[in-house]
């Protein structure tokens, strides 16, 4: 028989039971729908039937009505006709992993029944498939069907009549952006199994990140060492990426990722308030790799840049940084301002703090798309079931990353890339070539070139309608008078397909930095270091400071005029500590007057 019930606001586990029988879990969805549930032979007896919902979280509140039985099977009551979808590589034929995604006539997430076994994960009208074969029932209508496999490949689409008893229908992908000498990481990855949220089970995980073309896949359960290699290895998925045991140290401070760590080993301490103590917990547990996580959420007050007062334009705060790098794009978290956090890293980088950037998807979900924001990390060898992870990790903590939304981008300074150090003492200019890359379905616009966080180039990004872009964008770069850094942000409008659903609605990439050493000392020094360095060569009085501020940057002057505010209170401080006591009381008032004026 068929069970058929009207439900609304379901956010947790709810079950249906039928003479003391478990036949079905309600689906967790929040509208006002109607849904159908297969009730097995044998339960239903004659006479009286009870019907229960049993809810796993005693304080839940849902509503279910209209409840009614049909005496009929399930496919019969929904007019069930088999579609079988097979994806394919166009380089050779053979099938692809791939997320095939359903719409039905309104451009709603289609139902698919009966489609789950091993190599499949599915949730409504989303059927990820790790083997290239996809087959599900669907009532009869018409349908458009898409396979996409990560932002390399190419979108296949196609229009599907369900009526007859059986469809089949193929789709081809094309790798459309060349990464060679790259790999592409999702540094934030969560399973149902091991954090307790979401609904991914981590066999379901291992078949989405296949799908989606994660090459280096960084487990992050919550507080919890994640070995994925178990699970692909029965699976037989250990051809498409590389697994490396992670944690999200989940703190009362922050959230850090951390890895590569051992499976067997304590998790890293996780109820420390100190971050410096934090990030140290993590090193003693083997973490090549620190990374901050989200740092605005669950918004920009109440995260850890907020909670610790991080100052946007010269970097200070309260909060140490000990950390390799921080998430500039997280793809399951609300950022309607693209560079919003850039401004964020930029400050740091202007304090001196060697923070890189890196993107994630921190996806819980099977839907939520995994390595939708990923970190593209260099690597000897493309062989995604064969990653050095211990070089991966070496790169990542040295910034020879770049970041990723939907866009590839990799910049080169006169021979040096993102994390590395330019001999620019004595040159005029210096040649900047950025390679932009992405599949026909996205459209990256403008880049800009940023040198210490103040952008000096805007160049429109060619792209033809339909046909991937790989193009690149050459300017001439002109050598500051002090060290600098440069960075290269691209962004892109957003894709607008139900089939690689976003929640900022833009798309972006971003190189890591590039440090040119304009001084020749075979060095880098920070807009801060600089300032520090000017000020005790030329002085701090009024006079001598506007001579500095005429030389230098606008970063540089930012924290020159920060330090020489600095000066001048510590002088007068030092004055003061012999005088009265009412002169020392009225300083200490003017003092935090002074504190609380914003660092410009």
């Amino acid at each position: 028989a068929t069970l058929q019930l009207r439900q609304r606001n379901v956010d947790n586990p709810w079950h249906v039971e039928l003479n003391g029988v478990r036949v079905a879990t309600l689906a967790r969805r929040d509208g006002l729908e109607t849904h159908y549930y297969a009730v097995p032979a044998g339960v239903l007896r004659d006479g009286v039937n009870t019907f229960a919902l049993v809810g796993e979280v005693p304080t839940d509140d849902i509503t279910v009505g209209e409840i009614r039985l049909h005496e009929r099977p399930f496919r019969e009551v929904l007019d069930l006709r088999v579609v079988a979808i097979g994806v394919r590589d166009a380089a050779d034929g053979g099938p692809s992993p791939a997320r095939v995604t359903v719409l039905d006539a309104e451009g709603a997430f289609a139902p698919l029944y009966f489609a789950e076994r091993l190599h499949t994960a599915v949730r409504e009208g989303v059927c990820y498939t790790a083997d290239g074969e996809a087959r599900f029932e669907l009532p009869s209508g018409r349908y458009e069907v898409y396979a996409t496999r990560g932002t390399e490949w190419s979108l296949g689409r196609a229009e599907l009549v369900v009526e007859a008893a059986e469809h089949a229908l193929d789709l081809e992908l094309v790798r459309e952006v060349d990464t060679s000498g790259f790999v592409a990481c999702d540094t934030h990855i969560h399973t149902l199994t091991f954090s307790g949220h979401g609904d991914s089970s981590v066999e379901e995980r291992m078949v989405t990140l296949a799908g989606e073309g994660v090459e280096l896949a960084v487990s992050t359960d919550h507080n919890h060492n994640t070995d994925y290699r178990p699970y692909q290895e029965r699976m037989g998925l250990t051809e498409w990426f590389t697994p490396v045991v992670g944690n999200e140290v989940t703190t009362p401070v922050g959230h850090f990722n951390a890895f590569p760590l051992d499976p067997a080993d304590e998790v890293p301490p996780y109820d420390l308030r100190d971050v410096a103590q934090i990030v140290e917990g993590m090193r003693a547990k083997g973490a090549q790799v620190v990374i901050l996580n989200h740092p605005r959420w669950p918004d920009h007050q109440q995260g850890p840049f907020g909670v610790y007062a991080l100052d946007t334009f010269t970097g200070a705060s309260a909060m140490p940084h000990p950390y390799d790098a921080m998430e500039l794009i997280n793809s399951q978290t609300e950022e309607p301002e693209p560079l919003s956090l850039f401004r964020d890293w930029f400050a740091l980088l202007n304090r001196g703090e060697r923070v890189w950037g890196v993107a994630s998807s921190d996806s819980h979900t099977v839907s939520g798309v995994v390595g939708m924001g990923r970190t593209y990390v260099e690597s000897s060898s493309d062989d995604p079931a064969a990653l050095d992870v211990d070089e991966c990790c070496r790169h990542i903590a040295a910034g020879r990353t770049t970041v990723s939304m939907g866009i590839f981008a990799d910049v080169d300074v006169a021979g040096r890339g993102p994390g590395e150090l330019v001999a620019a003492a004595g040159e005029q200019e210096l040649e900047l070539s950025l390679r932009v890359a992405s599949a026909s379905w996205v459209r990256p616009r403008q880049a800009v070139v940023y040198v210490d966080g103040a952008p000096i180039r805007s160049i429109d990004v060619p792209v033809e309608p339909g046909r991937a872009t790989d193009v690149r964008l050459d300017a001439r770069l002109p050598v500051p008078p002090h060290d600098a850094w440069v960075v290269c942000v691209v962004t892109g409008a957003g894709v607008g397909g139900r089939w690689w659903p976003q929640i900022n609605d833009y798309t972006l990439a971003a190189t890591n930095p590039v440090f040119l050493d304009c001084d020749g000392d075979g060095a880098f020094s920070s807009p801060r270091e600089t300032a520090r360095r000017m000020l005790a060569e030329g002085g701090s009085d009024p006079e001598a400071l506007a001579l500095l501020l005429e030389r230098c940057d606008e970063a540089v002057a930012l924290h020159a005029l920060e330090l020489a505010r600095e000066d001048y209170l510590r002088a007068a401080d030092e004055r003061l500590r012999g005088g009265a006591a009412a002169a020392a009381e009225r300083m200490e008032r003017v003092r935090a007057w002074l504190d609380r004026l914003p660092a410009r």
